[in-house]
């Protein structure tokens, strides 16, 4: 069988040319996926100004596509905020080159990673089918994009600069035009992929005439370790790993730890990995990291992660939304338990009670509870985790995940045949 993937990550290629553990789960599938009978392409987008290129690397064919160059007039109509159409043209733009590679190739199926770029369109112009793997759902993000009282005026305003401000209002003109694509992507494709309760309710909502097919995520090797031993802290130690928009909750992790640091004697530490960009956070909340035991990490190897959370009291998570983030699931199957905003499709994934705690968005008081509540009551938090880890493990069992991909791909194309 002939698979080829559109990505937005460059998944195992990314080794050549750095030694980068690619991108994460995709990364994972795609080993797993090449030690069976599967003959894989997988092309993604790698800056504006790298050349057309195809190479094949451990049995894998990569095509390296320089992202669309954008016309006067596109730039015009996007910045007047014309958003149907700067789509329109962005399709225009993109297809060709999209088409090349389908043509070169010839597959059997086509799966595409996520509905946040172009290549979904694809489905109108191939009789290839096609799947689309769920990662986030653009326009539900956009919804919960800005944290509570804060307006797009406040969050563009914060930016002193011209410079800056114009950044911020591309930002926002960004989202929606993918947001549109995405929409547009959903009526396009017949068959998708997904994870949680979640994100099947929105594809229905969005395609009722959609097939879905559920399949868990590989996650990265260095969490299936089975020498990982994790060791309760002294002193309270809590990990979360987000990246820097806003809907990511780095506002909820200043007040909680504000919270905690007015009220609790102990001298704990939060740990936050992750492209953190907090003057926003720090200006809409008035809080600056440090004073309140935040340290901020950068982006840091799996290493790093898994053994910063084999040493902490929990795993907490602040999303405003999310569908299935991953540094979660890597803190359950390391045995970690977890505090996260019960939001998207954290609930398919952690059981209020049994592998976890969920709170209401933006309650930086019951959060701030729990996290005290799981340090202080440690037979409680190695049950959580023993349990979190159980599920975890089941969950995101390779040889599981692998099977149920090939099974989903022969059952697409079986149906097409008919």
């Amino acid at each position: 069988m002939r698979v080829l993937w559109f990505t937005n990550t460059s998944s195992c290629y990314r080794c050549k040319i750095g030694g980068y553990n690619g991108g994460g789960w995709i990364s994972s599938l795609e080993i797993e996926l090449k030690k069976r009978d599967i003959e894989l392409g997988i092309c993604f987008y790698m800056g504006e100004s790298c050349e057309t290129k195809k190479e094949t690397l451990n049995g894998t064919t990569y095509y390296i596509l320089p992202r669309p160059s954008k016309t006067f007039l596109y730039t015009l109509i996007t910045i007047a905020g014309k958003i149907e159409r700067s789509s329109q043209m962005h399709e225009r733009i993109a297809i060709p080159n999209l088409l090349n590679v389908v043509n070169d190739f010839h597959p059997d199926i086509i799966q595409v990673f996520g509905s946040e770029n172009i290549y979904g369109l694809i489905a109108k112009y191939v009789k290839i089918p096609v799947i689309l793997h769920i990662q986030g759902i653009l326009s539900t993000y956009l919804n919960a994009f800005l944290p509570p009282f804060v307006s797009w005026r406040d969050y563009i305003n914060q930016m002193k600069s011209i410079k800056g401000r114009l950044r911020f209002v591309s930002e926002k003109i960004a989202w929606q035009r993918n947001s549109y694509t995405e929409k547009r992507i959903f009526e396009s494709i017949k068959y998708f992929m997904g994870r949680t309760e979640w994100d099947k309710r929105v594809v229905s909502l969005l395609n009722p005439k959609a097939k879905y097919y559920y399949c868990s995520e590989i996650l990265r090797d260095t969490f299936y370790s089975l020498d990982a031993q994790r060791i309760l802290p002294e002193r309270p130690i809590f990990v979360t790993t987000i990246s820097s928009q806003l809907y990511k909750g780095f506002d909820l992790v200043l007040k909680t730890a504000r919270l905690l640091k007015n009220i609790w004697n102990y001298d704990f530490e939060w740990k936050v990995f992750g492209d953190i960009n907090p003057i926003v956070a720090k200006k809409i909340c008035g809080i600056i990291p440090e004073t309140v035991n935040v340290h901020l990490l950068g982006v840091a190897s799996a290493e790093t992660i898994q053994e910063s959370l084999l040493q902490a009291t929990s795993y907490v998570h602040t999303s405003y939304i999310d569908n299935s983030p991953n540094s979660l699931c890597e803190a359950m199957i390391l045995g970690v338990p977890i505090i996260s905003t019960n939001v998207g499709g954290i609930p398919t994934l952690v059981e209020n009670g049994k592998t976890g705690f969920l709170v209401p968005s933006n309650d930086p008081y019951q959060m701030a509870y729990l996290m005290k509540f799981l340090f202080d009551k440690k037979n409680i938090n190695i049950s959580l985790g023993k349990s979190a880890k159980e599920v975890a493990m089941q969950r995101h069992n390779r040889k599981i995940i692998v099977n149920r991909v090939l099974e989903i791909y022969d059952d697409v194309i079986k149906y097409e045949q008919r």
